[in-house]
């Protein structure tokens, strides 16, 4: 394995780090490992680490790297909003393997906004092939709110705090309703914060169903840590007119924390992934061969 920088781009080039295999395989797909929020290409906990060095030693070639204001990349002002910019700075560095190493093909990861952009830039760039999120655009159903409120409706502990909070309701008492030091310190200092907003559940359909009909794979994981996933098959419940067939590899890590703090998490994360990557690429080098004979 090995692994150095690349500049892609100019005048403000996209940095980052290709992790190549031992063997280069140009007619294997390469996957693009995408930041997450505002962390650079180390991704949270240096998850984005873990998963290129283990698809390098399944002999899969990759790049994480900045788009373009976070982490080493320069900033490129006045070129749109992010779901506008993201695909096309991917494309560029799909051009540059494909100019560079020949890769035609390529698989997307993401986590949080970075599972948004490779959502996006899967639309709109036929050379993506598939694509692995964690905490993806997810909607709410009906089964959600039973999953979601029955374990708290018996703990005692939220029933105490409900009742406390409706006591200092009633009793105006300054000692029941003093603001904390954070809170007064609140009113004088802005925090940064970072918003997502999950388009249309329609428009994501619509999507969804255009990348189905391309014959996309698709690796998807929900943590604790996006609330508005509560149950092992709401994404397939989401979206229950769209047959993904076997090609929707879905799974609800519970307990697992949204940028993976726990090193048990990470582990079963790059297992998870790596397993299907090699999955997903052994059905495209089958198709290709049965295209070829």
């Amino acid at each position: 394995m090995k692994e150095r920088v690349i500049r892609v781009g100019r005048p403000a080039p996209l940095i980052g780090v290709v992790c190549e295999p031992e063997k280069i395989n140009s007619n294997r797909p390469a996957v693009l490992i995408f930041n997450s929020g505002v962390m650079h290409h180390i991704g949270s906990c240096r998850l984005s680490v873990s998963l290129a060095r283990s698809f390098a030693d399944k002999g899969v070639l990759s790049v994480r790297f900045d788009f373009s204001g976070i982490g080493d990349s320069s900033s490129r002002r006045g070129v749109g909003s992010f779901s506008e910019t993201a695909p096309l700075e991917a494309a560029e560095v799909m051009d540059y393997l494909q100019k560079k190493r020949g890769i035609k093909q390529f698989i997307l990861y993401g986590l949080c906004s970075g599972a948004d952009a490779a959502y996006e830039t899967a639309l709109v760039d036929k050379r993506v092939v598939a694509y692995s999120q964690i905490d993806a655009y997810c909607y709410k159903t009906s089964k959600f709110y039973y999953h979601f409120y029955r374990p708290k409706f018996f703990e005692l502990k939220r029933w105490i705090n409900f009742c406390w909070r409706m006591v200092k309701k009633i009793l105006p008492d300054k000692k029941y309703n003093h603001k904390s030091a954070d809170e007064e310190a609140n009113q004088y200092l802005e925090a940064v914060s970072y918003i997502r907003e999950f388009p249309p559940k329609s428009e994501v359909r619509s999507g969804l169903k255009s990348l189905v009909e391309r014959g996309l794979f698709f690796n998807i994981i929900f943590t604790k840590g996006e609330n508005s996933y509560s149950y092992p098959q709401q994404y397939r419940d989401s979206f229950s007119d769209i047959d993904f067939g076997h090609n929707l590899d879905l799974h609800h890590f519970n307990t697992a924390a949204h940028i993976m703090t726990h090193p048990s998490h990470q582990v079963l994360v790059v297992k998870t992934i790596t397993q299907w990557l090699v999955d997903v690429i052994t059905e495209i080098e089958k198709t290709h061969k049965k295209k070829n004979s």
